[in-house]
């Protein structure tokens, strides 16, 4: 079973992200480069159950240090900085973004999916903000929040929510301008090279696990599985997990 592509929705949507949401704010608020300083948000910091809620981009690289880092295994060094979580604060921050994501859409093609994270159709934008493609846009809206703010966002564009997500996830993270465009056209080269199958949206280590059981190791694999026994062993979930894997996702902001 495969899907046509022409009979399905091809939008313009962005998949916007703060760049390490808090660590960037606090950057900020400190006057500090968000990508060139080294700083961990930390709660508890004064025990020794101090965890890591989140780590500027460069505390990632230099020091290793992840979200979910203990205070005792933070390196020592003196160009890191540690700070304690302002909530309140990055409430704020995530109000002033999607404000600002709010000049660029009606308010049905914007929908907030996270503290940190917004997606916007842009489908209908393009014309009023003079712009002859969707990546052109979305540089404009890093621009105007980088300038507003001090933050730096990182995009994944697609034909709807899920490529947008997924390009987002999987390469403009890790992209220079951190900005990724993933379309229909791109799902075999792109969407199926996804790996870990936990890397994928929806798919967490349980699923992994119960998908192994039935011969499903990788997103190609999954593409590729006979979607009635998908059905009949995962009901529904099964079904949408199949044209997830071929990057359909039927889904309006609107209806989120």
């Amino acid at each position: 079973m495969k899907f046509d592509y022409s009979k399905e929705p091809r939008r313009d949507v962005l998949c916007i992200d703060v760049k390490s949401f808090y660590a960037s704010v606090e950057c900020v608020e400190r006057g500090l480069d968000p990508l060139k300083t080294m700083l961990i948000v930390m709660s508890g910091a004064d025990n020794a159950g101090g965890l890591v809620l989140a780590a500027s981009p460069m505390a990632r690289k230099v020091l290793g240090i992840s979200n979910v880092t203990r205070k005792d295994e933070v390196p020592d060094h003196p160009e890191l900085l540690i700070v304690p979580p302002r909530m309140n604060l990055y409430m704020k921050r995530n109000s002033e973004i999607n404000n600002l994501l709010k000049r660029f859409v009606a308010d049905e093609d914007h929908s907030v999916f996270s503290v940190d994270e917004s997606f916007i159709d842009i489908t209908a934008s393009l014309k009023y903000f003079n712009c002859d493609t969707a990546y052109r846009l979305a540089k404009i809206i890093q621009r105007v929040i980088y300038n507003h703010m001090g933050l730096y966002v990182t995009i994944g564009i697609g034909d709807n929510p899920l490529l947008a997500k997924l390009a987002l996830d999987n390469e403009a993270k890790n992209t220079p301008g951190f900005v990724a465009e993933w379309r229909y056209e791109d799902v075999q080269e792109k969407v199926w090279a996804i790996s870990p199958i936990t890397e994928f949206c929806g798919i967490g280590k349980r699923m992994a696990a119960r998908l192994k059981m039935s011969g499903i190791e990788s997103i190609y694999d999954l593409a590729h599985a006979d979607p009635y026994l998908l059905k009949h062993r995962f009901g529904v979930m099964g079904l949408q997990l199949f044209a997830h894997a071929w990057g359909i996702d039927r889904s309006f902001l609107g209806e989120k």
